[in-house]
């Protein structure tokens, strides 16, 4: 996956629904080592990365306050993707599931780094709402 790929994917996948949850897409930073965009919110920001060689892709939900953002080793302020399906996705009802598949269905993947990366925004879409909820009235 090039970084045309990556930003396809997080324009195809990731920027419709974060868009309607009240996030705003940053500058993407796409280099050699490193493809990375993030998406602004009132209270969070969601940073979504591949580090290609790696393999490696990072779904991140940092808090904001102040402007300023949650320390990325604090995990309970700054979960991954895999500690918010941890958390949420066991309370996903089939119809969620169902409607998440049918969201996505005009989204296509190339190849399996393409394929993984759509699937962390199929999870992000399922389990982000619930943690934003848990985290509203939050300062």
């Amino acid at each position: 996956m090039n970084g045309q790929d990556f930003l396809r994917i997080v324009n195809e996948a990731f920027a419709p629904f974060l868009a309607e949850s009240g996030f705003s897409m940053d500058t993407p930073s796409i280099s050699g080592r490193l493809y990375r965009v993030s998406f602004t919110g009132p209270k969070h920001s969601v940073s979504v990365s591949f580090e290609p060689g790696d393999e490696a892709f990072f779904v991140l939900v940092f808090s904001r306050e102040d402007g300023e953002l949650s320390d990325i080793d604090d995990r309970m302020k700054t979960p991954r993707l895999s500690d918010l399906n941890g958390r949420y996705m066991n309370g996903v009802r089939s119809e969620e599931r169902a409607a998440n598949e049918s969201f996505f269905q005009s989204v296509v993947a190339r190849d399996q780094e393409e394929r993984a990366l759509l699937r962390s925004a199929k999870e992000l879409r399922l389990v982000l709402p619930k943690y934003l909820a848990d985290h509203r009235h939050q300062t």
